[in-house]
């Protein structure tokens, strides 16, 4: 945690819970300043997001055939894993 200068602090006060932005001095970059919740809410929404794209793009490749056996799948995981070789009985 970054204890913020008194410039800063007020800042986020006249804020009033809005977004801020934030030079730093010797950094070409913008930074802004969002209650921890908002930050949360917004990481959480880009993750949702990705999570479904990752499942239509999954739905996709069944529906396109690209699929295997899940026996075949598991032990194609196990090698890259460097997990041995399952046992068969």
């Amino acid at each position: 945690m970054v204890k913020l200068s008194e410039e800063v602090a007020e800042a986020l006060k006249a804020a009033n819970g809005e977004p801020l932005a934030v030079e730093v001095p010797g950094f070409d970059g913008r930074f802004v300043v969002v209650e921890q919740s908002e930050y949360d809410a917004a990481v959480a929404a880009l993750a949702l997001q990705r999570n479904v794209e990752l499942i239509r793009e999954g739905i996709a490749d069944v529906q396109a055939g690209r699929v295997m056996p899940l026996d075949e799948a598991m032990e194609l995981i196990r090698r890259e894993l460097g997990f041995p070789r399952r046992q068969t009985t």
